[in-house]
This record gives structure tokens, C-alpha cells and sequence, in this order.
């Protein structure tokens, strides 16, 4: 009887929450994926995910707070649990799916001298940098609906890809390739602020774009840039041209999407709007 009566006072508090206008917009996705939790703009909740960000930031738009949660490429395929926290009270809980991402192996065979570019001290080095430029993203909303291929033709590697660079593993591939000739020109995949324009050992001449909400673009690999640190981009706008700066075995354009500084599957962005209600 007391089991029964438990089952019931979490029913009731589930749906309590659902009736408050508090939901996620998922709770199964593939590694590499996300989600985001929506509450009334009114409240002031904690959202509490194992696999994701310690402090999720939330952002105000209309009615509504957002908090997007990554779940990086790396992690296991499982079950892991979700809360929502508000004035110290739990007031919903989910069980979130990660299922297997089916990510093959790629493999490289490179220089020395080139292999060095993409040491733990130079990967770590550009991390930073851009993680600060990350720091205080634009609190509102700057993209509007898909995001844009940067191209225009087909990427020539898969995001989360197993990275074996002279026979050892390496990491996982954080995005897109797409093999343009040096020199192509290079578009935003959607509205915001250049945030990063900088040369980098590892990911050579490399753009960021912030679009708010904690949602980001970069663009690596660059010869030339045609924007600036501080500039606002439409999506469309022309804002470089492709190359092979850093590490490469050829000209190519790397291309991340990233909620903070976990980068995510781009194609979940290129395919479909980001938010149910643009």
C-alpha cells in the first residue's frame, strides 16, 4: 500500500510540473545530442543532469527560460538521471536515454612536425582561448530557424568519428569536414557576433560566432578572414575563405556547433530548428 501511495505522490508531482508549463523537449537522444528543459520565465529553477554542464545556464526568452543540455560524444550509452531543483525542492524528475551514436574510426598518417600541432599542450592552449571568448554569451536569441551548411556541399567526415592520427587514438572528430579547395568561400551558418577570429596551432585560423543562448559556431582551418572580433553576421554573410592552416592533411573546412564548450552534433542543427517553437 505504502508503494502505491509513493507511485501516486510522484505521478501527482510530475504532473504538477507538466501543469506549470515546465517540460523537456526530450528524453531520448543519441551521444553527441541534446536537449533543453523550458519552465515559466517567473521561476528560478536548478537543472541537475550527471552527464552534462555542473551549472546549465538558463536564458529568458518571452515567457519562457531555456536551459540546453549537451551530452558530449564520449559519453557511455545508458540511462542517467535528470532533475529539476526550485528553492532547493525537487519538483520533477526524468530518466534521460543516450544511446550509441554508431560512430566509425578514421584514420591519419601525418608528419611529425605536423602530429606536434595537435599536441595535448597546443589542443589545450586553444581550448582555453576560446573558452574564454565563450564566456558570456549572448543572453538573447540570435539565430532564426535551420542553421546554414557553410559550404554548400557534403561533409566528407562524421562528427564523433574515432580519431587514429599515425596508428594511436587520438580523440573523437568534434564536427563536420568538408573537402573545398583552398580558398572557397565560407558563409555563417546562422545570425550572431564574431566572438573569436584568431590563429591557433591546432585548428589554425579560426572563427567563432556566437548566436546566443549559449549556442555556438567555429570555423577552422581558414586562409583569410573576411570579419572581425565584435561584428554582428547575418546568416548567409560571406565571413572567410577555406584552407589548410594548423593541422590538416589537406584543405578542408572544419566545421563545430557547440552548447558552452561541448560540441554537439551539427547535423541536429543543419536538419531541423533548433527550438519546437521558432
Amino acid at each position: 500500500m505504502k508503494k502505491i501511495l509513493l507511485l501516486l505522490l510522484l505521478c501527482l508531482s510530475v504532473l504538477a510540473f507538466s501543469d506549470a508549463g515546465i517540460r523537456l523537449s526530450g528524453n531520448r537522444l543519441k551521444q553527441g545530442g541534446f536537449f533543453y528543459v523550458e519552465y515559466p520565465a517567473e521561476k528560478d529553477c536548478e537543472v541537475i543532469f550527471s552527464r552534462g554542464p555542473k551549472s546549465p545556464r538558463a536564458y529568458k526568452r518571452g515567457d519562457k527560460k531555456y536551459v540546453f543540455i549537451p551530452v558530449h560524444y564520449s559519453t557511455p550509452a545508458g540511462t542517467y538521471p535528470l532533475s529539476v531543483r526550485e528553492e532547493g525542492r525537487t519538483v520533477f524528475s526524468d530518466a534521460i536515454v543516450v544511446e550509441d551514436g554508431n560512430f566509425k574510426k578514421s584514420y591519419l598518417t601525418v608528419t611529425k612536425t605536423m602530429a606536434e600541432k595537435r599536441s595535448d599542450k597546443n589542443l589545450q592552449a586553444g581550448t582555453d582561448k576560446i573558452a574564454e571568448a565563450k564566456k558570456n554569451s549572448l543572453k538573447e536569441k540570435q539565430w532564426s530557424g535551420k542553421f546554414l551548411n557553410p559550404t554548400g556541399i557534403k561533409s566528407s567526415d562524421n562528427f564523433g568519428s574515432m580519431r587514429f592520427v599515425n596508428k594511436k587514438v587520438v580523440g573523437y572528430h568534434s564536427g563536420l569536414d568538408y573537402p573545398v579547395p583552398k580558398g572557397s568561400t565560407l558563409k555563417a551558418a546562422n545570425n550572431g557576433k564574431v566572438i573569436f577570429a584568431q590563429k591557433l596551432t591546432t585548428t589554425g585560423n579560426t572563427l567563432v560566432i556566437d548566436h546566443g543562448m549559449n549556442i555556438f559556431s567555429s570555423y577552422s582551418h581558414l586562409s583569410a578572414f573576411a570579419v572581425q572580433e565584435g561584428q554582428m553576421v547575418k546568416k548567409g554573410d560571406v565571413i572567410g575563405k577555406s584552407g589548410d592552416t594548423g593541422f590538416v592533411t589537406g584543405p578542408h573546412l572544419h566545421f563545430v556547433i557547440s552548447i558552452g564548450s561541448t560540441a554537439v552534433n551539427p547535423s541536429l542543427f543543419l536538419n531541423a530548428a533548433v527550438l519546437e517553437n521558432e
